[in-house]
């Protein structure tokens, strides 16, 4: 029940102009100056931090002579954001650019289920001018032409608080230069901007701005007691001032509440809304649903079906496939998301939830859509990523060894990685969906679907040997290995035991990578399959070129002794390669160089590019060993362009550290200095962890 609230104002010359609410039932007046000029705009909240950059960017935008024109500004962003406390501040220091006063118009608290009243806030506006109300016209139409000549004389301020059509503006707009209309909205009412509005979007919160808030609203000593908790609870509110402002005033409530508490509480993301609530009131959550509430109904069913979907970036493809429609009908749903600030546009073609109004949008789907209906949508998402990640595991690794025959998965689809640049777009596409596919990955385990499991991470394998991001790599290849072995597919975990092998051993993890091999063998013997030995066998050799060099020619040839058994000449091909590499890194550079050679020959038979552009790179590191610069020089060349073409960054930036090198020793600084700079580039990118030396290096040459 809510009590009732009088408010009443003294010492005022003027009409009082009730038009807003804040803080729950507080109602604010309008304010007057002693000789009857309006000062309706209330203060910011306590506790206001940051939004300098806003702020200032607002000034240089507005504020100009009384001669400047009149001026429109849309502050838009998600709901809960902070635009009305950013608005109320400005107002405030910019006060003394505007003699004729300030309007405020709150659309949240005049609006009903039937509409939203402009021409009763008009009124109210014209009343506040000083318009009796037997002259207040009875039609919108005069009302706005009666609000432009009262307001043709003095610049005056118009704040428009929660607008959500472009019709709720024009009327408002002063007739004299010098005059400002602000508006705020979760929409961005592009439509203004033909008019000359300038639009601004405000961003949440960043952790050290939230900190801030939260010790101004709790105090300093409570905060600094619990530091770290602090920062955890902080970055649980993502940003959003309404969030951080529930969870201080629970803390300010309860004496007794400790931060910790009271973020372990947050940390579940099925409860986190609930946890931001006063007095059982769901206040962050109820924030979202007036958002919510005003899109139309294609627009919510699509903002449903995303909230449950398995996926952090959103893309208009993903949207088709959660709506199962088509893409352009699709892509002018979530282009409405954007435009109501329920989703936010990332740098790029993608898009993305703020965390909470994700779990928002999830809980929407679990109170309004049946269950069938979010199983077959999550059931469409998996196969989506199932066939494409398929489509792009071929496009980049051509005639790899794979447990899962992808040809019944990918009969009659349309393959969108064909033609002279098939394989770099695959990789490319791979890398923009390795954060939405580890997310699927771990939604079809968590659902029991541990056959297309293993599958999908045995595709994503495409991904991880080509641009490594070993962290996504291991918990990628666990997960499916875990799967493969919940449904008794030795081979597929014995596979995924073994490549991921790599990932370990270029972390470091040496005990971590031996156990995998060791179990991968044992599945791979179970399965009978010989070439599935001969690659178990040949990341035995990768491993032990690591811990014991002169163990790995035993492991390469009885991976190429099994190959020949099975009539597989890729896989020859490979364990050759790899046994030329282990001796030029431990042997006679003439061996190696001759192995080599043959290994480049049977990988071009096959029509292995990619590893004839690896055997490239290891020719040329052989070469310039054996002081053959020239030679070094002219493979490493040929592997760059190889890989630069393909876009497989990882084995580039190799290409690159090994020609710097010759580059070097020849004294073509230019050169090496060139491929290094390139070389940091795809190893930052790629959260390599070995980047400091690559740094000092770099300075060395500078210096």
């Amino acid at each position: 029940m809510q009590s009732s609230v009088q408010n009443t104002v003294h010492n005022s010359s003027g009409p009082a102009l009730q038009i807003g609410t804040i803080a729950g039932d507080v109602v604010v007046h309008g304010r007057f100056t002693p000789d009857g000029l309006p000062q309706q705009v209330p203060p910011a909240p306590r506790g206001f931090v940051d939004r300098e950059s806003m702020l200032s960017c607002l000034d240089s935008t507005l504020l100009g002579s009384s001669a400047t024109p009149r001026q429109i500004a849309v502050i838009s962003g998600l709901a809960g954001v902070g635009k009305s406390a950013v608005v109320r501040q400005w107002a405030n220091r910019a006060a003394d650019h505007f003699p004729g006063g300030q309007l405020y118009v709150d659309y949240a608290a005049i609006r009903t289920v039937s509409g939203t009243p402009v021409n009763d806030a008009l009124a109210e506006c014209l009343s506040a001018l000083g318009v009796q109300q037997e002259h207040i016209p009875a039609t919108l139409s005069a009302r706005a032409n009666l609000f432009r000549t009262r307001t043709a004389g003095t610049p005056i301020l118009v704040v428009l608080d929660d607008v959500t059509e472009p019709a709720q503006v024009p009327p408002f707009v002063p007739n004299s230069n010098g005059s400002v209309v602000l508006v705020t909205s979760t929409d961005r009412l592009a439509e203004l901007a033909l008019d000359g509005a300038h639009l601004f979007t405000l961003e949440p919160l960043d952790d050290a701005s939230g900190l801030s808030l939260l010790r101004e609203l709790c105090g300093p000593a409570r905060v600094l007691a619990e530091a770290q908790t602090a920062a955890k609870l902080v970055a649980l509110c993502a940003g959003l001032p309404v969030a951080l402002r529930v969870v201080a005033a629970r803390l300010m409530s309860r004496p007794q509440l400790s931060i910790a508490r009271l973020a372990d509480e947050l940390v579940d993301e099925r409860t986190r809304l609930a946890a931001f609530s006063l007095r059982g009131e769901p206040l962050v959550s109820a924030v979202f649903d007036n958002a919510y509430r005003n899109l139309p109904p294609g627009a919510a069913e699509l903002y449903r079906r995303l909230g449950m979907a398995p996926v952090r970036t959103i893309h208009a493809e993903i949207a088709a496939v959660v709506l199962d429609r088509p893409r352009p009908e699709a892509a002018r749903l979530l282009e409405s998301l954007v435009d109501a600030s329920l989703v936010e546009e990332l740098p790029g073609n993608g898009f993305a939830f703020h965390d909470l109004v994700r779990l928002h949008a999830r809980h929407r789907a679990e109170v309004e859509d049946p269950a069938a209906e979010q199983e077959s949508a999550l059931e469409r998402i998996r196969d989506h990523y199932l066939r494409k990640t398929a489509l792009a595991d071929r496009a980049v690794m051509g005639r790899r060894m794979r447990i899962a025959d992808p040809a019944p998965l990918l009969a009659g689809q349309p393959d969108p990685f064909t033609g002279e640049h098939g394989r770099a777009a695959a990789l490319d596409w791979l890398s923009e969906e390795r954060g939405n596919l580890l997310e699927v990955l771990t939604a079809m385990a968590g659902r029991g679907w541990d056959d297309a499991v293993w599958r999908l991470s045995e595709a994503m394998l495409a991904l991880y040997l080509n641009r490594r991001f070993l962290d996504d790599w291991i918990e990628a290849a666990e997960v499916g290995a875990d799967s493969a072995a919940r449904v008794g597919n030795a081979a597929a975990e014995a596979r995924l035991r073994s490549v991921v092998s790599r990932a370990y051993t270029e972390l470091g993890e040496l005990d971590r990578a031996r156990e995998n091999l060791d179990r991968a063998l044992v599945l791979a013997e179970q399965s009978g399959d010989p070439v599935l030995i001969a690659s178990v066998w040949e990341f035995i050799g990768r491993f032990r070129d690591r811990v014991d060099p002169g163990g790995s020619r035993e492991a390469y040839q009885q991976a190429i002794e099994r190959n020949i058994e099975a009539g597989e000449e890729r896989g020859v091909a490979l364990a050759t390669y790899f046994l030329g590499c282990a001796i030029s890194s431990h042997g006679d550079q003439r061996e190696a160089l001759e192995i080599l050679q043959r290994a480049q020959r049977l990988l071009l038979a096959v029509n292995d590019e990619r590893m004839a552009g690896r055997g490239s790179i290891s020719l040329g590191v052989a070469h310039f060993r054996h002081g053959d610069a020239e030679a070094a020089r002219r493979e490493l060349e040929r592997a760059v362009r190889v890989f630069t073409k393909s876009k497989a960054s990882y084995y580039e930036a190799e290409a690159r550290e090994a020609l710097a090198t010759v580059a070097e020793h020849e004294g073509d600084l230019d050169s090496a200095r060139e491929n290094l700079v390139r070389v940091l580039d795809i190893r930052r990118a790629s959260g390599a962890p070995d980047v400091e030396g690559l740094v000092a290096h770099l300075q060395r040459l500078d210096a």
